[in-house]
């Protein structure tokens, strides 16, 4: 039996990014991830008004 695992550079960027926000989550405050998360959800509705979708 023949098994092909195929991992790409977004599998390993989602891990990457996994493994960074639950370092954030366990080091930062409430306060400090609120502002974090606003700034991400700002910046991604700025891409998506844009029209583009390639942000």
């Amino acid at each position: 039996m023949n098994l092909n695992v195929t991992i790409d550079w977004k599998f390993v960027l989602a891990l990457g990014v996994d493994v960074v926000g639950i370092i954030f989550a366990v080091k930062m405050d409430a306060t400090a991830a609120e502002r974090v998360l606003t700034c991400m959800i700002d910046t991604h509705k700025g891409c998506v008004i844009a029209g583009n979708g390639s942000c």
